[in-house]
C-alpha cells in the first residue's frame, strides 16, 4: 500500500506513520476504494503489516478482500471493529512482497538524491500546498495522506506580521480559497478567521503538516522570535 521511498514530488512516509495506518487497518474496517473515490467502493481492507525491505526502507503490505455480493457492505461496514484481521494474516507474506519490490526499487542513491533536492528548495507556503491537496480526513476525524502526484497551485501562503497581539500566531493565507486564518503558533489550534471561511478537514491537515514536517515548525518560530 505504502513505503518509506521518496516519491515524486520528493516526499516520503514515516515508518511511524505507516505503523499508524497498520494499527488503524486492524482496529477497524477500513474501505477499499479506487483512486479514493466513495463511489468506487469496492471492497474492506483486512490486515495491515509493516516490514523492513532490502534496502533498508519499510513497505505497508495489506490484505483486501473485493465484494462478491451486496450484503457483504453491511457486514463489513466502515468504522466497525475489525473481528477477523488475525485471520487475515496468513494471506500476506512479507518476504514476498519485500522480493518483488526491493526488483522494483533498485534505484542508485544520485537518482535518490534528485528526487529529495525538490523537497529541500520549496519554501513553507510550497509545501503546506502540496500537504493539503495531497491528505484527506476520515469520517473519525483521522487524516491521511494520499499517495499521488499533485501540481501546486502555488497561491497558499504562510504569513508571520511584525508585533503582532498575542497570542503567539500566524496566518494561513490563500488567495484561491479566499481564508485568512489564524492558528497558535505553539500549540497548532485555530485561533479565528480574519477573512473567508476554514473547513475542520482544511484545519486538521494544516496541523497534521506540522506534524509531519517539525523541522518547518521550528523554522515559523525563529522567524516569529526574530519578527518580535
Amino acid at each position: 500500500m505504502s513505503t518509506t521511498h521518496v516519491d515524486r514530488h520528493g516526499e516520503r512516509m514515516s515508518k511511524n506513520a505507516l505503523e499508524g495506518m497498520a494499527d488503524q487497518i486492524n482496529s477497524k474496517y477500513i474501505p477499499y476504494l479506487i483512486e479514493h473515490d466513495w463511489d468506487k467502493h469496492v471492497g474492506t481492507v483486512f490486515y495491515g503489516e509493516v516490514f523492513r525491505l532490502k534496502d533498508g526502507e519499510y513497505a505497508l503490505g495489506v490484505v483486501v478482500g473485493l465484494f462478491e455480493v451486496e450484503s457483504e457492505f453491511e457486514n463489513f461496514k466502515k468504522g466497525n471493529k475489525n473481528t477477523i484481521w488475525s485471520d487475515c494474516k496468513k494471506y500476506l507474506d512479507p518476504k514476498e512482497l519485500a522480493l518483488t519490490l526491493d526488483d522494483k526499487t533498485n534505484t542508485k542513491d544520485n537518482t535518490r538524491d534528485e528526487l529529495i533536492a525538490p523537497r529541500l528548495k520549496r519554501s513553507v507556503a510550497d509545501l503546506l500546498e502540496v500537504h493539503l491537496d495531497s491528505t484527506q480526513v476520515l469520517p473519525d476525524g483521522t487524516v491521511y495522506k494520499i499517495k499521488r502526484f499533485i501540481a501546486a497551485a502555488g497561491d497558499l501562503r504562510m504569513e508571520l506580521h511584525p508585533k503582532d497581539h498575542p497570542p503567539a500566531h500566524f496566518h494561513v493565507i490563500s488567495k484561491q480559497r479566499n481564508i485568512d486564518a489564524r492558528f497558535d503558533i505553539n500549540t497548532l489550534e485555530f485561533d479565528s478567521m480574519k477573512k473567508g471561511k476554514i473547513s475542520n478537514g482544511d484545519i486538521k491537515k494544516i496541523q497534521s503538516f506540522f506534524r509531519y514536517y517539525p523541522e518547518m515548525l521550528i523554522r515559523l518560530k525563529e522567524e516569529y522570535a526574530r519578527l518580535k
